[in-house]
């Protein structure tokens, strides 16, 4: 009966609200251009085809109508103001969100999304315990006052003293390639376009001396199809102070259609590691630049699509650290001697268990593991033979997100829970025991995440919205107790797991 009277109020109140709702404008009408297309033969038509010339004016005239008669009936809403007012209260008191932390010698580097600003900006602090140090390198809501144009990655050289920022406008992922100063957040001139598209994503990797850097290139108009401009990445090389046509070819010209190139270099500068996936499939290939490579022009393949190697870091010990799956669904990790850079030389230091191997960093001592039990997070350290394992507490029911090693060879990791908003930990060298960092936050907190695992929300749990995003779940949790009352409310059910 209770259930009945709790239908009978909500079917009420929506037929009230239906009531009040503002009466919408007579649909535009569109206007049909007929096209015939042949598809194997069978000819198609189409009377909508040139709405997806987007460039021309008739199609922009449309498009504004569209918007304009949809503004009109959505600012018409009876509860659209008290919503706005609300989501605009939490929005600004949330609290700043550190993430993508870069280490350099006497040098952090972070991205810092810190509302109301509309898009995240690069900063650097001396250490994590030190926010008073923080000082802006690059505002992208500063150098467009639209907050259109955002920041999709950066790379510090080896000194920390210049940083190369990969920008695109208008959500577009289609990012320029640009240069600063990290003391000053002056620009240089040397600009590179199209290093980054959602097809492959982008990356760059600077050279040991700083004075050029080698980065995903995007085929240039006249190279390639029109169709296959945003595919067939290739690596190149840039030295500042130079045109980008002048740029050289490295590597490239024999990877997939659809590969997609991460690039890294080793700490003290010798090594350049190109991981290569084959799109987005989980299979990957790894090629190595060894300290002659450049003049002799010589990339190694060290593994191939077939042999499982899921994940490469190079080592502060003329090491390769690979995450294999080769026989070992949940990972197992080997250790590949630089000298001798040949998967058939790589000896397995940390044997596949219980935990899915995720995560990885190796320091001049010490091994950090990153594992998977079920849903949480746990880290686990190693000597370089994988031996001596000892377990990092994280807290409980967490997700460790970030793992970065700093120069002083402790480990920076970044850990939430579906109870605690998002901090940074430091491990000392040596020690087990993490101690909580400046680098938390402190308020209703937005958070994005990406996981090829989660575990379920409970009814006291942040809000979090899932969908599927390049092989992974992808989360946005909202840390706010009246936001999960609201979702209680929307889901009808006190004891709601999932919205």
């Amino acid at each position: 009966m209770r259930t009945n009277r709790f239908l009978l109020l909500v079917c009420a109140t929506s037929a009230l609200a239906l009531i009040n709702l503002p009466a919408a404008e007579p649909a535009l009408q569109t206007p049909k251009k007929p096209v015939s297309n042949d598809y194997h033969g069978t000819a198609v038509e189409d009377p909508y085809q040139w709405l997806e010339k987007d460039d021309e004016p008739d199609v922009k005239a449309w498009s504004n109508a569209q918007n304009q008669r949809t503004r009109q009936y959505l600012d018409g809403l009876p509860d659209r103001a008290s919503i706005e007012k609300q989501l605009t209260e939490w929005y600004a008191k949330t609290s700043p969100s550190y993430f993508s932390l870069v280490s350099r010698p006497g040098i952090l580097f972070a991205m810092k999304f810190q509302p109301p600003k509309q898009q995240p900006l690069l900063v650097t602090l001396t250490s994590a315990d030190d926010l008073k140090s923080e000082k802006v390198v690059l505002d992208p809501n500063v150098l467009d006052t639209k907050g259109t144009t955002a920041i999709d990655w950066f790379v510090p050289s080896l000194d920390g003293k210049h940083v190369a920022i990969s920008l695109s406008k208008g959500g577009s992922e289609d990012g320029t390639l640009h240069f600063y100063e990290t003391a000053s957040g002056k620009a240089l001139p040397d600009t590179i376009a199209h290093v980054q598209y959602p097809t492959a994503g982008g990356s760059a990797a600077w050279n040991n001396d700083g004075t050029g850097i080698y980065y995903t290139r995007f085929p240039r108009k006249g190279e390639r199809p029109e169709t296959d401009l945003n595919f067939y990445q290739q690596i190149y090389f840039h030295k500042l102070g130079t045109p980008d046509t002048d740029d050289t070819y490295s590597i490239g010209k024999d990877f997939p259609r659809i590969a997609e190139i991460a690039l890294q270099t080793s700490r003290d500068g010798r090594y350049i590691l190109a991981t290569v996936a084959n799109g987005d499939g989980g299979d990957f290939a790894h090629y190595l630049l060894g300290p002659d490579g450049s003049a002799l022009g010589g990339w190694k393949q060290i593994t191939q699509f077939s042999d499982q190697i899921k994940v490469a870091r190079l080592g502060r010990d003329n090491a390769l650290y690979l995450l294999s799956r080769a026989g070992a669904p949940r990972g197992k990790i080997l250790r590949l001697p630089l000298d001798t850079p040949e998967l058939k030389n790589a000896v397995e230091i940390v044997q596949a268990g219980e935990a899915v191997i995720e995560q990885m960093v190796p320091t001049v001592d010490a091994l950090f593991v990153g594992d998977l039990l079920g849903g949480p997070s746990q880290i686990r350290r190693f000597g370089l033979d994988g031996k001596g394992e000892a377990i990092i507490p994280v807290p409980k029911i967490s997700d460790v997100q970030e793992m970065l090693a700093l120069e002083d060879n402790s480990l920076l990791f970044r850990d939430v829970s579906y109870t605690q908003p998002a901090a940074w930990f430091h491990c000392a060298q040596g020690k087990t025991e993490p101690v909580e960092t400046a680098l938390r936050s402190t308020s209703t907190q937005y958070h994005f995440s990406e996981r090829n695992e989660t575990g379920r929300a409970e009814s006291d749990a942040p809000l979090r919205l899932r969908w599927l995003r390049d092989q992974h779940v992808a989360e946005f949790r909202l840390y706010s107790p009246a936001l999960v009352r609201s979702r209680r409310r929307l889901c009808g059910s006190e004891h709601s797991r999932r919205w």
